[in-house]
């Protein structure tokens, strides 16, 4: 099912384009390009984020390959949440998702990265590798 879907306007034009749709509604990975993150939880640049929270997670578009990731440290845009001695990063929905297991601190700006141009873990099923991604959040102060 395909859908037309607003983009913006340029020049006093409204554009649109043209998107695939799965039946369930979600747009549908197009293979010829590598996956791309589609959703981080926390979202890029959110504030007040929970402290008390246990794990993040990326969302792709399209089942990935569950046997490797790549979860980058940006110490040069914030800390990162990952921890020594925490369990391995796990898969949920049909392996689209990547859940980290996090330690957080109250106030504190994170940066992770998924990977980069020297680390290609996160590879779809077909071995295709994923587009780097990075994303910043704060959390809450205490009160």
């Amino acid at each position: 099912m395909n859908k037309l879907k607003r983009s913006g306007a340029v020049s006093g034009f409204t554009a649109f384009c043209l998107i695939a749709a799965s039946a369930a509604g979600e747009p549908e990975a197009n293979t010829d390009f590598p996956a791309m993150v589609i959703k981080t939880e926390p979202e890029n640049r959110a504030t007040g984020v929970d402290f008390t929270i246990q794990e993040i997670k990326v969302t792709y578009d399209r089942s990935m390959d569950q046997g490797s990731w790549s979860w980058i440290i940006h110490t040069n845009l914030g800390l990162y949440p990952g921890y020594r001695g925490s369990a391995n990063p796990r898969w949920e929905d049909k392996g689209k998702t990547c859940v980290l297991p996090v330690k957080l601190s109250p106030d504190t700006v994170y940066a992770i990265g998924v990977n980069s141009f020297r680390h290609t873990g996160f590879k779809d099923e077909t071995g295709k590798t994923a587009v780097p991604h990075v994303w910043v959040f704060k959390t809450k102060k205490t009160k």
